[in-house]
């Protein structure tokens, strides 16, 4: 395991905050040169600490108003349920993430429709449909307040 010292920490919270920054701005911000700066990056990325980089989508901008996390308990806990599940929720672009958790339910599920409609019809028509699924429950978000990174 790579070892970090503060500014590989400082390098990772700017790349976290703004990853198309150029070199030479994040090493202005964190106190270095551009060329040790870059080998500390690609050092990171070798390490796979860094593992891609990715454009943040706002889901409301493309119509999808509506974001809710859905609790799915399997009636089958075997290889063949939980890859039926995993299988179906897979090819759906509405489903953002899809999370193993403990308890007493299986996976949660983010969620984003067009409107309480679509929801509806996602839940009955697909979720409900996967033969695994024994059980979902559904919180709406009302309101996401801030966005923590770490």
């Amino acid at each position: 395991m790579l070892m970090l010292d503060s500014i590989d920490h400082r390098i990772l919270d700017v790349l976290r905050r703004d990853g198309r920054i150029s070199m030479l701005d994040l090493a202005d911000q964190v106190g270095l040169s551009p060329t040790p700066c870059g080998r500390r990056v690609k050092r990171l990325e070798d390490a796979g600490i860094i593992s891609g980089y990715a454009a943040q989508i706002d889901p409301v901008a493309l119509g999808l108003n509506v974001s809710v996390l859905v609790s799915v308990r399997l009636a089958r806990h075997g290889t063949e349920g939980t890859e039926q599940f995993l299988s179906a929720v897979a090819k759906r672009p509405e489903i953002t993430e899809c999370l193993l958790v403990t308890g007493n339910i299986d996976y949660m599920l983010r969620i984003w429709v067009r409107d309480i409609d679509a929801l509806g019809t996602f839940i009955r028509d697909v979720l409900q449909s996967i033969p695994s699924v024994v059980e979902t429950t559904t919180m709406v978000i009302l309101k996401q307040d801030i966005q923590l990174r770490r």
